[in-house]
């Protein structure tokens, strides 16, 4: 019986070795059939989920009646859009922006991380009240008012000052051919294999120094689990070539492994009760690893199939959304292009420094692209082709143009309010004129730093020469929930509705 059973072990075990043998000898042909398969299946689902929405999801029918969670007020003429605005705001305080609410379409939504953002059914909500057939963000973060305004066949831009959060929208915005998200499906896998075997060469990383001569290796962000996945990686794209697939293909290879180690190192930091380990893996963590980073890109693809699904239910579906990484007061718009829709949430006066966070996601998990790969691949994004400085002498795009800061509160408490209304009648002239007649800008912003940000949105408005139509505000009735956790965003926090005449 022992014979027998070693004898099977043995046989079972070569037949899994021919077929993997096949697989790697054709890995893009197998995997172009199953890319396809799932976007077929994601269109089936699509169409007919939107052929059964025709009654009200529950996140809707809860988000039109008060909750006894918040205390809200609401003004302007219309009851119709007062109504809209605070069915908006209770999805976005009941729902956070990391995900999505059941039966909403998730798409590219969440995935990448940014500092804060609009959650994606509130977003949706507030185009109710927003004319015409194209939108701008001009605060984008993870671009979800682009995702949401393309899904309903608007034309899209985006405006951000943080190189992060202009890799993480441009990823997430990716209206990627069937042939490119196979290449990156075929070239992630390979990638896989080869740090599994360890069948790799890969160029050495380079070193920098600062000016005392202190040198760092660009190896320093990246945690040493993660660093023969990464090198697997640069070996495999070192094998191709810009003119064999589309140089996004690329990016989104480094943005799915930046999502992987960002998303490991969260896991690690999670405290986890007594007596209760890690579970899963092969105890090889070289594996693991890999392991992860191809379900991870799976996941990649699956919600930009999902993204292209919903978009392609409009005929002419939108086009894919223009992304600028710059900061919004030196931004306009040519008159044929100009908007009928801006919908963002803004910066909150003293409360986040995205320009730091951006940096330390940079030298962090976004370590995983070196100097040498940004010069031999086919990089654009300045999230990537930036080197991590060893002295943190940082370029200028990774320190300016930042408004309202809680770096700056700090620096300059007494001149802060007076700095922070001169920004904002600053970027919310550039809204006015980037609105063609008719317009209407929605505006979702939180005080800080004892600055009513309501009045001075408004105020900002009227001196460009936008109309005050509707608004809300919304505030949490105490400090904790029912489960005696605080709640997170107690600030008082305001949506608002202006029209240019």
């Amino acid at each position: 019986a022992a014979r027998r059973c070693c004898a099977t072990t043995t046989t079972t075990t070569a037949k899994t070795w021919t077929r993997r043998r096949a697989c790697r000898a054709a890995p893009v042909a197998r995997r172009r059939v199953g890319v396809r398969s799932r976007a077929s299946a994601i269109a089936d689902d699509t169409d007919g989920a939107a052929a059964s929405s025709s009654s009200m999801p529950e996140y809707l029918q809860n988000a039109s009646t008060p909750s006894t969670m918040f205390t809200e007020h609401a003004w302007g003429e219309s009851v119709e859009l007062q109504s809209s605005l605070l069915r908006a705001m209770r999805i976005q305080w009941t729902h956070g922006f990391t995900s999505t609410p059941k039966s909403y379409p998730k798409c590219t939504h969440g995935f990448g991380e940014i500092l804060a953002g609009m959650q994606a059914a509130a977003c949706d909500a507030i185009f109710d009240v927003l004319p015409g057939d194209s939108v701008m963000d001009p605060f984008m973060g993870g671009g979800t008012t682009l995702i949401v305004g393309q899904t309903k066949g608007r034309r899209a831009i985006g405006v951000d000052v943080s190189p992060l959060s202009c890799f993480v929208s441009t990823h997430r915005n990716w209206r990627a051919s069937l042939a490119s998200l196979d290449a990156l499906s075929a070239l992630v896998s390979d990638a896989a294999d080869m740090a599994k075997t360890g069948e790799f060469s890969a160029p050495p990383v380079a070193e920098s120094s600062d000016d005392d001569g202190v040198v760092a290796s660009e190896d320093s962000g990246v945690p040493k689990p993660w660093r023969p996945m990464r090198d697997a990686l640069r070996a495999r794209l070192a094998k191709v070539s810009a003119s064999e697939v589309d140089a996004r293909v690329f990016e989104a290879a480094w943005f799915c492994l930046s999502v992987a180690v960002q998303r490991t190192q969260k896991s690690s930091n999670k405290r986890r009760p007594k007596g209760k380990g890690k579970s899963g893996g092969s105890g090889n963590i070289v594996s693991d690893n890999a392991d992860k980073f191809v379900k991870i890109t799976d996941e990649y693809v699956k919600r930009v199939l999902e993204f292209q699904a919903v978009c392609n239910q409009h005929d002419p579906a939108a086009p894919e959304a223009s992304i600028h990484n710059m900061d919004i007061r030196q931004f306009k718009l040519k008159d044929e292009d100009k908007v009928d829709a801006v919908l963002t949430s803004c910066v909150y006066p003293g409360v986040y420094d995205y320009q730091s966070f951006a940096r330390k996601v940079r030298a962090g998990s976004g370590a995983v692209v070196t100097s040498s790969d940004a010069e031999a691949q086919p990089l654009s994004s300045t999230f990537l082709t930036t080197t991590v400085p060893g002295d943190r002498h940082w370029p200028k795009e990774w320190l300016e143009g930042e408004i309202g800061s809680r770096k700056a509160l700090r620096s300059d408490p007494y001149s802060f309010k007076e700095t922070w209304q001169r920004d904002t009648d600053a970027w919310v002239a550039v809204v006015a004129d980037c609105l063609k007649s008719g317009g209407r800008a929605a505006i979702m912003v939180g005080d800080g730093a004892n600055i009513n940000t309501r009045t001075s949105i408004i105020e900002a408005g009227a001196k460009s020469g936008l109309i005050e139509l509707a608004g809300c505000t919304m505030k949490h009735v105490g400090g904790t929930l029912s489960d005696g956790s605080i709640y997170n965003q107690a600030r008082t926090e305001h949506l608002i509705l202006l029209q240019k005449p």
